[in-house]
């Protein structure tokens, strides 16, 4: 971690101090004697920065003030903006490294433009999250805030006796600052006292533990007379000790699923001794019943709040909490616990965490013209071949080879053979014993065990290959690669890619592709309603005034038989009810077309609704899938490495999220990783490429 982001917490003075000394403006010593004088100069009841104080001693120009200043006020901004994100990244909105892309981005433009450009607007700037995602982080983290507001006791004050510091004079513990100073740590869960000079030998428990309320600790302090008299007794005129400790929040328990059936029956990747993996050991493939659980969530359990040295609560870090996912034969329960099997089948799970159950097809013999393509919603055993420019698909696939053909599996896919110029596309882990010329992208893992030539894998867990040799290929592992021997002196070189996952990119990508297509869709939905919702209103209102108009007509053709009883008929009296009858005939044949306009508005009205309820639906679907996908990489715990057992040609380059390294000459027995190192000039934190020999 960079100074910049562990000083954020610290008293500002101190922060300005620090940055002044890791730019080389100032020394620790100026910056001492700075503060010492800032101490004078308010207890002459004088207020003054320390930048300038720094400035009148002639240490820093007023502009070199100015932009530490600048720096320090960006960093407290910035430290504004990290529960935001924290709390983003618990609940799947961000995954670490688009934190992590943020805030490098954001320290860059501060760099380049000397601006503070808020984190919002770089995650939009980075394609990270849309608009309608910032709102909904901003809603949610809001709302989460104001609960956990509502629910926080009022904490008790939590304080050293009052005493302490009022029995100690005034004047004395001036007298203490000119030996004593006091460093915390970055997140206020110890203390140090710290002394430049031989202490007095008169010093007392009592005026140290007054010395210390008054510089504001409170709590965990570890004071006795035996510790003054060591303290004392200490030969060299400088020197510190811990004085308080904290007590640390313990944390919760995150969520997690107990699955109620073998998840990985076909053993993919299972490691035999001595290195090789067993393709025959295809385990005991699970049947489950109608009504049978398939997996529970066991429920995340909160942690207790720990306290710092200052007496101030500190919460504990909210457990995360997981979502089970459900796909054909499989749902979830009302409460959202439990999945539980629609039908009687063999129960799957994908890398991604999807459960369903799946029936199974056999085939006996090769996939080729005799059979066509075959698409199959459970899984598919195939004795043979899956021959040239055919197709399966299914939930899972088993085959003995594939040449020139495309599986494409929700589940795991495992071929005793080889996979021979095709293509392998599996939401689980896939399994076979040798790629040529072939591309296969798994969110599982992929385990090979002789050979992988001139191909392209991509996987959201690992490649694991410890007795197989890779030459010419592009090997791309969100977590670890694990291989006998890549490249050779006569052979294209290799490209190894690790901790960066494309296939959760495009997953992510096409799933937010499909909700903005949705919302679009729901708006031209929604507007539709509205007009259809007027075109009703205004039926409703020409019936009204119809009707209104034949009540009307009625009334006056009785008022005129009312005096044709009375007087007599008259030719002028009889025209008048005639083409008064006419004008209710006619307006009673209107009435019944806007009777049958309302009807017909109003079943387009109920169709519209029922469309606009299914597509907020399959909204939350997706917006469920997309979180689950973030907290599904986030679950992934192994750190991205490289291991080569044998020889590591030169040629191969590696990459990682934000390095790379050529192999300019072979080595061998080598584990490779991307770690973080800190640039000595700026002190800010830089990606490389790291390598090790195998112990």
């Amino acid at each position: 971690m960079a100074f910049e982001d562990k000083a954020q917490k610290r008293n500002p003075h101190l922060v300005f101090g620090k940055l002044a000394i890791q730019y080389g403006l100032a020394t620790k010593d100026t910056v001492r004697r700075a503060l010492e004088k800032q101490r004078a100069l308010a207890l002459e009841g004088v207020r003054k920065p320390l930048g300038e104080v720094l400035v009148e001693m002639g240490v820093i120009s007023p502009s070199q003030m100015k932009a530490l200043l600048r720096l320090q006020h960006f960093l407290q901004r910035r430290d504004r903006e990290k529960p935001l994100l924290a709390f983003a990244v618990t609940k799947g909105f961000l995954l670490p490294r688009d934190e992590k892309r943020a805030l490098s981005r954001q320290m860059e433009l501060f760099k380049r433009e000397k601006k503070h450009y808020p984190i919002e607007e770089i995650l939009l700037e980075e394609n990270i999250l849309d608009h309608a995602g910032i709102q909904a982080l901003k809603d949610s983290f809001a709302g989460e805030t104001q609960r956990q507001v509502a629910a926080q006791p009022v904490p008790e004050p939590v304080s050293a006796p009052a005493t302490e510091e009022t029995t100690v004079p005034p004047e004395r513990l001036e007298a203490l600052e000119e030996f004593f100073d006091v460093s915390v740590s970055a997140d206020s869960m110890e203390a140090s006292l710290l002394w430049t000079k031989k202490p007095p030998p008169d010093v007392t428990e009592r005026d140290l533990r007054a010395f210390l309320t008054r510089r504001g600790i409170c709590f965990g302090i570890e004071l006795s007379s035996e510790t003054v008299r060591h303290l004392l007794s200490k030969p060299t005129p400088k020197g510190s000790m811990v004085i308080a400790r904290g007590r640390p929040p313990q944390p919760g328990r995150n969520a997690s699923v107990l699955y109620h059936f073998d998840t990985d029956p076909l053993k993919v990747g299972r490691i035999r001794e001595g290195g090789s993996i067993d393709f025959r050991d295809r385990g005991e493939i699970p049947l489950v019943r109608q009504g049978d659980v398939l997996a529970e969530k066991i429920p995340p359990m909160p942690g207790t709040p720990g306290t710092d040295v200052f007496g101030r609560s500190v919460e504990a870090a909210k457990p995360s909490d997981v979502i089970l996912r459900c796909s054909r034969g499989a749902m979830r329960s009302d409460d959202g616990a439990h999945v539980l099997a629609v039908r009687t089948g063999r129960p799957q799970i994908t890398a991604d965490g999807k459960i369903s159950v799946q029936p199974e097809l056999e085939i006996m013999g090769d996939v080729d013209l005799k059979t066509g393509h075959v698409s199959f919603e459970g899984d598919v055993k195939i004795s043979g071949t899956i021959c040239a420019g055919f197709r399966v698909k299914a939930a899972s696939v088993v085959a003995s080879e594939i040449q020139g053909g495309e599986i494409i599996a929700e589940g795991n896919v495992t071929i005793a053979g080889g996979v021979i110029h095709s293509t392998i596309v599996a939401e689980g882990h896939v399994k076979a014993r040798h790629l040529a010329g072939s591309t296969v992208r798994a969110c599982g893992d992929v385990a090979v065990s002789k050979s992988i030539v001139d191909s392209t894998v991509e996987t959201s867990g690992s490649l694991l290959a410890p007795t197989a040799t890779v030459l010419s290929s592009h090997i791309a592992a969100a977590q670890k690669i694990l291989v006998k021997h890549v490249g050779s002196e006569k052979s294209k070189g290799c490209r190894l890619v690790i901790g960066d996952d494309p296939i959760l990119k495009r997953k992510v990508t096409a799933l937010k592709e499909q909700i903005q297509r949705l919302k679009d869709h729901a708006e031209r939905l929604k507007n539709a309603e509205t007009r259809q919702r007027k075109a009703l209103a205004a039926a409703e209102l020409a019936m009204g005034k119809a009707v209104q108009f034949q009540d009307k007509t009625l009334v006056e053709i009785r008022r005129l038989e009312e005096q044709k009883t009375a007087t007599g008929e008259s030719p002028s009296r009889k025209a008048r009810v005639e083409a008064l009858r006419q004008a209710v005939d006619e307006a009673d044949r209107k009435v019944e077309k806007l009777f049958r306009v309302q009807d017909a508005l109003k079943a387009s009205l109920a169709h519209l609704v029922d469309r606009r309820t299914q597509c907020a639906h399959d909204l939350a679907e997706l917006q469920e899938d997309v979180q689950a996908l973030m907290q599904w990489a986030k679950s992934k715990r192994d750190r991205p490495e490289i291991v080569v057992q044998g020889v590591l040609a030169a040629g191969t380059v590696v990459f990682g999220t934000q390095s790379s390294w050529k192999v300019l000459e072979s080595v061998k027995a080598m584990r490779i990783v991307e770690k973080s190192v800190e640039d000595p000039q700026t002190g800010l934190s830089q990606k490389t490429i790291g390598c090790s020999p195998l112990s």
